[in-house]
């Protein structure tokens, strides 16, 4: 299990490491599991979340799921498993395990009077002040609101593309909410693209930290082939028609799609800590082709900030403290 792993943009995100050893996530699994099923009990819906979400955020091999099937978290010693932990970067994992413990228990949608005094208990365990457990409590009580207004938003539309491009492939879960369609193609995958580059592009440049967005949080998350990553980024974007591309998109048959582009192209615009009113005034004339409301334009916008804030708010929390 020494393998490495290399994981999501997401988890990146969250974890501060692009990769760890499968034997760290695999022991950090077992560490949520002891956690979790402190009341003598994992629910379905908590395991799922392990085997599906969070094996899905690392990118974990198929014996991880197997390795998580087979433990026997009734008898585990959580001082033990935690001796196995090791990051490359500086994290405060015992946090991480904490917030994460936390989302797990959620995953039922209740969060029950047992699982909150575990978590009290594991905290104490772990050595994180009570204060402090209660910070990241909250924090992922407020990641959950973010996401119902997200998912509200991005409600996804039941269409299908057949008869509207060629080479037609169904998208994952992951991607659906990212992309607001159950399928894509390589058309859709590069005029997307091409629309991204054009409203980042509108104040005359497409900056690296732009690019790196595009290709690391949202090529990948939505697996986009390498070719047409290639192709978006090496385009004349000075040299695109912004009405012309959206007017390739299929966003007359699914508005769910109109409103995911508009929330990517904001947060590609605001990659690079700069948003000014050239990108937002191309933002707005996108959703208007797209015929995307005004006010959920600037909902989108209210909910990239608060998702930023909130990104802030766990690497902060998750940071090593220095003395």
């Amino acid at each position: 299990m020494g393998a490495l792993l290399k994981v999501s943009s997401a988890a990146k995100e969250i974890y501060g490491c692009s990769e760890s050893t499968e034997e760290t996530w695999v022991n950090y699994a077992f560490a949520l599991m002891s956690i979790a099923g402190a009341d003598d009990e994992i629910s379905d819906a908590e395991m799922k979340w392990l085997l599906e979400d969070f094996s899905e955020l690392i990118n974990a091999h198929e014996n991880f799921g197997s390795a998580i099937k087979n433990f026997d978290y009734r008898k585990a010693d959580l001082h033990d498993i935690l001796s196995k932990i090791e990051f490359k970067v500086k994290i405060n994992y015992k946090r991480a395990l904490l917030y994460d413990s936390i989302k797990m228990s959620h995953a039922d949608n209740n969060y029950s009077e047992d699982e909150r005094e575990a978590v009290k208990m594991f905290s104490e365990m772990l050595e994180i002040p009570e204060y402090m457990a209660k910070t990241i409590e909250g924090l992922v009580n407020t990641e959950k609101s973010i996401e119902a207004t997200r998912r509200s938003i991005f409600e996804l539309d039941d269409k299908k593309l057949t008869d509207f491009s060629n080479s037609i492939r169904r998208t994952t879960k992951l991607v659906q909410h990212a992309y607001g369609l159950q399928e894509t193609s390589d058309e859709i995958d590069l005029n997307y693209g091409y629309a991204l580059m054009s409203i980042a592009g509108a104040d005359g440049v497409v900056s690296d930290d732009e690019k790196e967005w595009y290709k690391y949080n949202f090529a990948n998350i939505s697996q986009i082939p390498d070719h047409i990553v290639q192709k978006v980024l090496e385009v004349d974007f000075s040299n695109l028609d912004l009405n012309e591309i959206l007017n390739k998109l299929p966003h007359e048959m699914s508005l769910s799609f109109s409103k995911t582009l508009i929330y990517n192209s904001i947060k590609m615009s605001r990659a690079d800590g700069d948003y000014p009113l050239e990108e937002r005034e191309a933002v707005k004339e996108a959703a208007a082709i797209m015929g995307v409301p005004a006010n959920i334009t600037n909902t989108l916008d209210y909910l990239t900030d608060a998702e930023e804030k909130v990104n802030q708010m766990r690497r902060t929390l998750f940071s090593i403290d220095e003395k």
